[in-house]
């Protein structure tokens, strides 16, 4: 039976080190950031990472070389443990190998992550992209503002107050989602240099507005975490969002701006940004 674990920073290395997979829940700052949230554990064998999520009770994709013996492997764990036999966010490709071996597999779109050419985000060029220039424009006739790196420890506390006020004054205090994002915002600032998170913010008249937070996995792929901005400014989303990718992820091909979680205006935000790549992600369960 397969022993799992709460990961820790010596299982650093268990985790993608570079963009094997565009989903970002395979690596490393996945398992910091949102480990606690989701009661996240681990197991690593000679065959495959393992990983299991206790708050909805189901597994991620094994991350291995052999699918078809970490899947029998994981079969036979949840066969002698008596735990649900359920995969959820696996990728396209290996969804598919999945099926191939005789599983279920079912797309959740509401979990696919949002995927754009840094190139893109950075010269918002063409005409259906024309109404986030628009915005930039209005933002800078209308606003004096700066904009600096998101580095120390005094930085990171303000936006996390600002995060928190803003939330809570849009939602009951009592939402255990918003419990839930401020606990993990909680663990990025603290991760901080753990993690090798960079971030930038934008001060309106000295006032705080919007700060964003990401992460270089390498040249192919960057994550971005958290973007949080006040829209009594107009355009504020639209500001960060391009100078945060021209100022830390010029050199990188895709950004990650993850799932919508089906949010109506979540998704139409992002979809307005015309994804490049929508990582789909399935859900994987025995065939009946």
């Amino acid at each position: 039976m397969l022993e799992f674990h709460i990961p820790s920073e010596k299982d650093r290395d268990l985790f993608l080190t570079e963009s094997k997979y565009l989903a970002y829940e395979y690596y490393y700052s996945y398992s910091v950031i949102w480990g606690d949230a989701i009661g996240l554990t681990i197991c690593k064998t000679d065959t495959a990472l393992y990983m299991h999520l206790a708050v909805d009770d189901v597994f991620l994709m094994p991350v291995t070389d052999n699918m078809q013996k970490a899947m029998q492997d994981l079969e036979e764990h949840c066969k002698q443990s008596g735990q649900r036999f359920q995969l959820e966010c696996v990728p396209t490709e290996q969804a598919l190998e999945m099926e191939k071996l005789g599983y279920t597999i079912e797309h959740i779109r509401n979990l696919d992550d949002y995927v754009y050419e840094s190139d893109k985000l950075i010269k918002l060029s063409g005409r259906k992209l024309q109404s986030k220039r628009n915005h930039i424009s209005q933002f800078e006739r209308k606003y004096t503002y700066s904009v600096r790196p998101l580095r120390t420890e005094q930085e990171r506390e303000e936006c996390y107050r600002m995060a928190s006020t803003t939330w809570l004054e849009n939602h009951d205090e009592g939402n255990e989602d918003i419990k839930t994002e401020l606990g993990a915002l909680r663990r990025t600032f603290d991760n901080w240099d753990h993690l090798g998170l960079v971030g930038i913010l934008i001060c309106v008249d000295h006032h705080l507005t919007a700060f964003t937070v990401g992460e270089i996995i390498d040249n192919n792929l960057a994550i971005v975490h958290f973007e949080k901005g006040d829209t009594s400014y107009i355009g504020i989303y639209s500001v960060i969002n391009q100078l945060f990718c021209s100022m830390y992820l010029s050199d990188v091909h895709y950004i990650n701006r993850q799932e919508d979680a089906g949010v109506e205006g979540l998704r139409k935000a992002k979809l307005s940004y015309r994804p490049d790549i929508m990582v789909e992600k399935y859900r994987i369960v025995r065939k009946p």
